[in-house]
């Protein structure tokens, strides 16, 4: 030890402290400046694509949002993709004339002009909340492309429309069956969307209700079992899995094999079309139509609006929240009660199904 220290100490050096096994050298001892140096670009390039990269500016924008508007914001990411033929397309590519090549893309693949539109004004929020948050706005590039609200076609039928379903032909155990069914079982449940639809667990029935939360907004919504719904239910019983119907998975060869949801909608989309043309109906069905159908048949049976509000799990203004946060479920119940009286829902059994 002593020789080892007159080195030292003839050398004009302080010994250094041995360092213990294991011990992470500092960044100066591990990093030359070269090294530095590409690290620094690496981090900076890094940043410079995460700020020009779409998909990672929709997460970024939708951050806080609610879970339906960061899907707007992906599928309109997706679909620009596919434009541009590129997995991930940048901000750099939002010009004004590329917008419009993509707009008449839209048209050319029969995309109506609303979805056409919710595209564009994801995109737009993107790239504004992008823009401004690196001081980067020069122009508006959506200024020559649609992004209002068309016109669309009723969504709602009535009663005698509502009867012809009930009793249209599906084979059994077909898509358009299980569309038939979770199209009236979206009506009786008070205008259940299909993606709370999707997400129902045997766990969410309580003392005869079903008791969930919206995905859109998160609020809680309770439905009061009547017979017309167990038996839809009791038709779709599966003891290898507590899902209530089969919408994210699929049966094969006895397992069960998962769906993607955007998938199990656009399926049941299509059968919807065919249920309709197998009803002899003029009306187009889509997804929303059981849930704006009793809405409008609640209202005419002057079925008040803060319980037809309640009833959906609406949040969208502060008015219809005051008016609606003392209602009891129980009044809910006895209004749905009414209207599925007025239906006069044709049990299961009695359905016309063909082999």
């Amino acid at each position: 030890m002593m020789k080892k220290l007159f080195w030292f100490i003839f050398k004009g050096k302080t010994p250094q402290k041995q360092k213990k096994s294991g011990q992470r050298k500092t960044k100066h001892e591990s990093t030359t400046p070269k090294q530095g140096m590409r690290e620094e670009r690496h981090r900076n390039k890094t940043v410079a694509d995460n700020t020009n990269n779409l998909l990672s500016l929709a997460y970024i924008a939708s951050k806080g949002l609610s879970l339906s508007t960061r899907q707007n914001y992906l599928t309109a990411v997706r679909s620009f993709a596919s434009y541009n033929n590129t997995p991930i397309p940048t901000l750099a590519q939002l010009t004004s004339d590329n917008l419009k090549h993509y707009e008449s893309w839209l048209r050319n693949k029969s995309v109506c002009p609303n979805t056409s539109s919710c595209y564009m004004r994801s995109l737009r929020a993107i790239y504004n909340k992008s823009t401004a948050k690196h001081n980067s706005r020069h122009d508006n590039p959506f200024k020559n492309v649609f992004t209002g609200n068309a016109k669309t076609e009723k969504r709602n039928i009535g009663l005698r429309e509502i009867k012809q379903l009930q009793c249209a032909k599906a084979e059994s155990g077909s898509p358009v069956e299980l569309a038939r069914n979770l199209f009236l079982f979206s009506l009786y449940a008070m205008g259940m969307s299909f993606i709370d639809m999707a997400h129902l667990k045997k766990s969410n029935i309580k003392a005869g209700k079903i008791v969930f939360h919206r995905h859109k907004t998160g609020k809680q919504v309770c439905v009061k079992l009547e017979k017309c719904m167990t038996d839809i239910i009791a038709q779709y019983s599966n003891p290898n899995t507590d899902a209530l119907f089969p919408i994210l998975y699929k049966e094969k060869s006895n397992s069960l094999c998962p769906q993607n949801y955007a998938t199990a909608l656009n399926t049941y989309n299509r059968s919807l079309k065919a249920l309709a043309q197998n009803a002899n109906l003029k009306t187009n069905l889509t997804s929303y139509t059981p849930r704006h159908s009793w809405a409008s048949m609640a209202y005419n049976q002057n079925i008040s609006l803060p319980i037809i509000s309640k009833a959906l799990g609406h949040t969208d203004t502060k008015t219809t929240l005051i008016y609606i946060a003392d209602i009891n479920d129980k009044r809910i119940a006895l209004a749905n009660k009414k209207l599925l009286r007025e239906l006069n829902c044709i049990p299961l059994s009695k359905r016309y199904v063909s082999n």
